[in-house]
């Protein structure tokens, strides 16, 4: 059926208003009586126990968004029942104290609290879930995973009980003869005065009870988690068999080391350090004796780092182009002693951007700024000796051109005056190479910064092409071994402003653009880098902050669990959180652009958190594996040292065939939209209500409307533009028309391509259901499908009865 063409209709905008009702104990509820006054508290976090039969885990739906604390680890059951856990606390006055709990659980597990045996209520009494718009993370989203016996559904405070309590030691205990809520962290509260001088009791992290790469958040940066490196080795061992013959001598190094730190500790600083040192060097032998690390010929770039971020002009503007050492470099062999190489000598002085390898490691194409933009070059290298090949070996591929300097000329004086920069280049399995460029001529919604889309070229840097109508930055593709090539995408469609950087992925012609991992995740607030992993589902990727550069921890990601949810991530360097908004302190270290050899073995570059480095110099080149322990493999003391690569031929994925329009659908720019039934994925909506689809496109901002809106002084806080309300909304939304849903939930229809389109599911008066918020591309003569609304992807289309969805027997 082809669109209707709509009035204007007036949204409905959905309200949802989150009334959380606390379950209480001995104290009436907030609604009915304020809390006393507070005039001290204290503070435990779950995991300093004293004793109990508990278990202390991670938590896998950590950092879902602000309200999720920093290590966040929570307790568990253990095998024995009853469960139970016990503090030995120091209370300073006679008073009736309150207890407050912030925990998990994934039902109703209420827990009995104890003073000294005299029970006095009881606390974590109510199934806690996530409130809008963080989807609830239930265990067994997917069927047929193993059920979880404990699982974040969003982490909740309560006002539990009260209790009174004298003056001095007491045993706070917490029991169930069951699986138990998840505490987190426990607060007691005292109405009455506390002695100015009191301070509660440092408590001790028995650091043997935490999960083993979550040590490395209680250890000092960059100290060497003993138990982590004890896996590894073993694993090695078991791996590699005689490829790693000092496995067993490394065991029994780590083993004579681990008592000489366990007396050390109770000596002085110089014999502590001394222990420390040899692990360290113990941790960079055992790990880089890995057999997978032994290759000869490794690329990386050097520069002076100066974290840019998701904006493409501080990406411009902070790159450094003040040394003569910035290059594209070769080191050979692959060790702290290797020889270093520049590869583009005559390009000395510049600014280097991302690099890729060809499949047969014969060429490698990059981007370089020398006085003024960004343009992508190509070299041949020879094979054998990793150097440039002999002749004319190097050229340039992008340009500038008439239309470029005319944007120059018209915009002199804003943003839009800096002309086209072409970034971030890949090699596609078609022969052809996908970049990111400014050539759209398009502005980030909130701030006067230009935009990067997506684009392709043949290989000789003709034939130029837009394949995304993204709204905001697209930055660092890379082809998947299926063939696909996953990116980060920045979007605003009715969310957040600043932590909206998710993974995308499309085909190289630009069809099938597809969600792979976060969208309504607030932190990280971006996601970049990301790779496929040899002989694995799962990606690795860089988890960054929204400003402050492209740096963070490193992530394992299996989005089989879930697409939208925390429960796909794994953070390798937990001591690190997820960074929202704005990156974690420089202190702490960071790491970017993981190479994966396997889900246990990585190349990253990596700024330790212990260490002063010439600034703009912080990154090295190291090892880091998946149980956390890192290891310098090479450091340039001048530069940092970034996107480290392997120079080797490597499998060239799928040739994936590109989508083939009929004349008409290419003249008219048409694609073709399939539901099977919008019901599913979003159970609230009452089957039979749903009458319509509306189809939106979220608009882009071109560099003319802002650079008018500006001129006119009429753009609002940040550029906001003033079609739609000074100091409003950012983002323009045009209605294309409605598409028929009939009484099965299905839908067939067409739909503009090179729009950004989504959809809103719309009630016999028009009025809106339900929202797509995020939205699509599709190119002319495309055809794709869905299952339903929000639907979880392994879902397939329930039919049910044997005949077809009815929309399918009309024609569109």
């Amino acid at each position: 059926m082809k669109m209707n063409r709509s009035p204007s209709w007036r949204l409905c905008r959905s309200i949802f208003l989150c009334l959380a009702v606390s379950s209480i104990g001995l104290l009436p509820s907030l609604a009915e009586a304020k809390p006393a006054e507070v005039a001290g508290k204290i503070t435990i976090n779950a995991w300093e126990y004293d004793r109990g039969n508990t278990l202390v885990s991670e938590n896998t739906g950590l950092y879902g968004d602000y309200r999720d604390k920093h290590p966040e680890l929570m307790l568990t059951g253990g095998e024995k029942l009853p469960w139970s856990v016990e503090y030995d606390v120091d209370f300073p006055v006679d008073a009736t104290y309150s207890l407050r709990v912030r925990y998990a659980s994934a039902g109703v597990r209420p827990l009995e609290v104890w003073i000294d045996d005299r029970r006095v209520g009881e606390c974590c009494l109510k199934k806690t879930n996530n409130s809008p718009p963080y989807m609830d993370r239930h265990p067994n989203v997917w069927e047929g995973l193993p059920e979880r016996t404990w699982h974040l559904h969003g982490a909740e405070w309560e006002n539990s009980c009260t209790m009174k309590v004298a003056k001095g030691k007491h045993t706070l205990k917490f029991t169930r003869n069951g699986p138990p809520a998840n505490p987190i962290e426990i607060v007691l509260e005292s109405p009455a005065p506390v002695p100015k001088d009191w301070k509660p009791a440092p408590r001790k992290v028995d650091i043997s009870r935490i999960p083993i790469r979550y040590r490395n958040v209680f250890l000092p940066a960059d100290a060497v988690n003993t138990e982590a490196l004890r896996l590894a080795i073993e694993d090695n061992i078991k791996s590699f068999g005689l490829e790693y013959p000092n496995g067993r001598q490394y065991l029994k190094q780590l083993a004579d080391l681990t008592k000489k730190q366990l007396k050390a500790a109770g000596g002085t600083a110089e014999e502590q350090e001394a222990v420390e040192t040899a692990l360290k060097s113990l941790r960079r032998e055992a790990m880089l004796a890995n057999p997978v690390l032994k290759f000869d010929k490794l690329l990386f770039v050097t520069q002076e780092y100066a974290k840019a971020s998701t904006y493409t002009l501080q990406k411009i503007h902070y790159n450094k182009t003040d040394s003569n050492a910035h290059n594209l470099c070769l080191l050979s062999p692959v060790s702290a002693g290797g020889k270093v190489t520049p590869l583009v000598p005559e390009l000395n002085g510049g600014g280097f951007g991302r690099f890729d390898i060809s499949f047969d490691a014969s060429k490698v194409v990059f981007c370089y700024v020398k006085d003024e933009r960004y343009r992508i070059y190509e070299i041949d290298i020879d094979p054998k000796t990793g150097l440039r090949a002999p002749g004319n070996s190097f050229r340039q591929l992008t340009f500038g051109c008439a239309e470029e300097a005319d944007t120059v000329k018209r915009y002199a004086g804003s943003h839009c005056a800096t002309g086209f920069h072409d970034l971030d280049p890949v090699y596609l399995p078609n022969g052809k190479i996908m970049f990111v460029s400014t050539r759209s001529q398009r502005s980030v919604l909130c701030n006067p910064t230009t935009v990067t889309t997506l684009y392709v070229m043949d290989a000789d840097g003709k034939n130029i092409t837009c394949i995304s109508q993204g709204q905001v930055n697209e930055m660092a593709p890379c082809v998947l071994d299926d063939g696909r090539v996953v990116y980060m995408r920045w979007e605003y469609i009715d969310k957040g402003f600043g932590n909206a950087q998710s993974l995308w992925s499309v085909r190289p012609d630009g069809s099938a653009s597809d969600h792979v991992f976060k969208n309504t995740i607030i932190c990280p607030g971006a996601m970049i880098h990301a790779r496929s992993i040899p002989d694995s589902r799962k990606l690795i990727t860089t988890a960054a902050g929204h400003h402050g550069g492209l740096h963070g921890p490193i992530v394992l990601l299996d989005t089989r669990r879930h697409r939208r949810t925390a429960d796909a991530m794994e953070n390798l360097t937990p001591e690190i959180r997820y960074p929202g908004l704005y990156n974690m302190p420089g202190s702490i270290g960071a790491f970017r652009e993981p190479y994966p050899f396997s889900e246990k073995l990585f190349l990253v570059s990596h700024e330790p958190g212990t260490k002063t480095y010439k600034d703009g110099a912080g990154f090295g080149i190291y090892a880091l594996d998946s149980w956390g322990n890192r290891a310098e493999l090479y450091r340039d003391p001048e530069l940092s040292c970034l996107q480290p690569m392997p120079l080797r031929p490597r499998s060239k994925p799928t040739d994936i065939t590109p989508v083939e329009a009929t004349p008409e659908e290419e003249d008219q720019k048409l694609a073709t939209m399939f539901m099977a039934d919008v019901y599913q994925g979003s159970p609230a909506l009452e089957r039979g209500r749903v009458k319509y689809l509306r189809v939106m496109e979220a608009m882009n901002l071109g560099w003319l409307d802002t650079w008018r809106a500006v001129t006119q002084g009429d753009s609002g806080p940040f550029q906001q533009i003033s079609i739609v309300s000074n100091g409003g909304d950012v983002a323009c939304k045009f209605v294309h028309g409605i598409a028929t849903v009939h009484e099965d939930g299905s839908a067939f229809f067409t739909v503009p391509a090179n729009k950004n389109l989504y959809f809103q599911a719309l009630d016999e008066n028009y009025m809106e259901l339900h929202r797509m918020r995020t939205f699509i591309n599709l190119m002319p003569g495309e055809k794709r499908s869905c299952v339903g609304c929000h639907e979880v992807r392994r879902k397939t289309p329930q039919l049910r009865n044997k005949v077809g969805p009815r929309a399918l027997d009309f024609a569109v």
